[in-house]
């Protein structure tokens, strides 16, 4: 029997469950997510794979800066705290220009799901969520850069991948100290 190699990789490295595993999943199945999204206006319909980006991309920042909170509550490490209010940081102001820019072409801003919370936090588990999370996060954001069909947020992708690898660089810095 053919098993999913991301939940695969995730039980390799530790996360058998929880949040990582929860934001994996639905980077993974996203796209059928979106579909009712699609059908909610003709501004959408004209661009059905970069709606999908924007529902995408507005989910995974509302999880991180949950995800976030958390660590700067429970964390006593001073190298996690940094790293978690700089990803809560940099998450508030990507997600809110992105959701300005939805509004701005008259797309339909998603209703997202409640950010999960762990009911065990352990600094291991967030720096690979998070680890999971932005590799994700950067392959999408790299893939709307590359073939988005609205120049504008083709462009905001472009400008924020910079962004997205610094955090992704920071993370995996953490997981080796």
């Amino acid at each position: 029997m053919r098993t999913n190699p991301s939940k695969d990789a995730m039980l390799s490295q530790g996360v058998r469950s929880g949040r990582a595993a929860r934001l994996v999943k639905y980077l993974l199945l996203s796209p059928v997510f979106c579909l009712g999204l699609v059908a909610q206006g003709r501004a959408a319909d004209q661009f059905p794979a970069d709606t999908a980006f924007v529902r995408n991309a507005e989910q995974v920042g509302a999880q991180e800066i949950a995800d976030s909170r958390d660590a700067l509550a429970k964390s006593k490490d001073p190298a996690i705290l940094a790293v978690a209010k700089q990803m809560q940081d940099d998450g508030n102001v990507i997600t809110q220009r992105l959701t300005t820019f939805a509004v701005e072409k008259g797309w339909p801003t998603p209703t997202l799901d409640p950010p999960h919370t762990m009911s065990h936090y352990s600094d291991h588990h967030y720096v690979v969520g998070q680890i999971q999370a932005g590799q994700h996060a950067l392959a999408f954001y790299t893939e709307e850069a590359a073939n988005g069909a609205d120049t504008q947020l083709q462009e905001y992708a472009r400008e924020t991948v910079p962004t997205l690898r610094k955090r992704l660089a920071s993370l995996r810095s953490l997981r080796t100290s």
